[in-house]
């Protein structure tokens, strides 16, 4: 999946709480509510983390500015909630591209810590990148995501049999130091030598609650197989909301 597009369900989920955000008579609101119970989980999710979005931008246009004590309790009041203005001027992201060029090797979850935190389309901001894992500066839910293209071609010489292609995302918290495995995915595929070219993607990604400190890291199988280019091989992280 490409990180810089969007889908059609995800273009249509933006539209529907778009429009429904707009409703503001009593009649409408109804309507509003009645359709936001109908849409789907990932729909949801895609919600808050716009809204969180927003949020900051809002806090970054307003920070610094002395405002009658009414306008602010009217942003204060609206549907965005500014309960983490005093939060990073920044949302914390990454996007974390793969290093082709230093490789490890091993078949069964080797630690993948060649990655590049600030070329092409990588970047890392109120986070940090170190010993080739993703740390959280700041408490918080946290949208993870991983995704892993392994290819073989002939030309690189003759490979064949079941290999377990996997992808595991890892945490490692501030107290310990075993890493436990938040996510995973793969297959097992039959790769022949009598077929020219082979190619397998898998991605995951889910929310989970980082504290400041705790590092995330990406392991996977087989890992002479990766493709190298970075829009195939890559995870990030971005914040959607403060912890309760």
């Amino acid at each position: 999946m490409d990180p810089h597009r969007i889908s059609e369900d995800d273009l249509l989920c933006l539209r529907t709480f778009l429009r429904l955000q707009g409703n503001v008579d009593l009649q409408e609101a109804t309507l509003a509510n009645q359709e936001t119970r109908l849409l789907s989980e990932s729909c949801r999710r895609m919600k808050q983390a716009f809204q969180g979005a927003m949020q900051k931008e809002v806090q970054r246009i307003i920070i610094g500015k002395d405002q009658p004590r009414s306008e602010k309790y009217i942003l204060e009041s609206s549907w965005l909630d500014l309960s983490t203005q005093n939060g990073p001027s920044k949302a914390p992201l990454a996007h974390l591209l793969i290093d082709g060029n230093n490789i490890p090797n091993g078949t069964h979850k080797v630690n993948l810590t060649s990655w590049h935190p600030d070329k092409g389309w990588a970047n890392i901001h109120n986070m940090t990148f170190s010993d080739g894992k993703l740390i959280a500066n700041h408490d918080g839910f946290y949208y993870l995501y991983a995704n892993v293209c392994f290819r073989h071609h002939e030309t690189l010489g003759n490979i064949t049999g079941h290999l377990h292609l996997m992808v595991y995302v890892t945490k490692t918290s501030v107290k310990r130091k075993t890493s436990e495995v938040l996510m995973k995915g793969g297959s097992t595929k039959y790769w022949s030598g009598k077929s020219e070219f082979h190619f397998y993607s898998v991605n995951v990604g889910g929310f989970f609650k980082l504290r400041s400190g705790e590092k995330i890291g990406i392991q996977v199988s087989h890992p002479s197989l990766l493709d190298r280019n970075p829009a195939g091989t890559y995870f990030g992280a971005f914040k959607i909301r403060d912890i309760d």
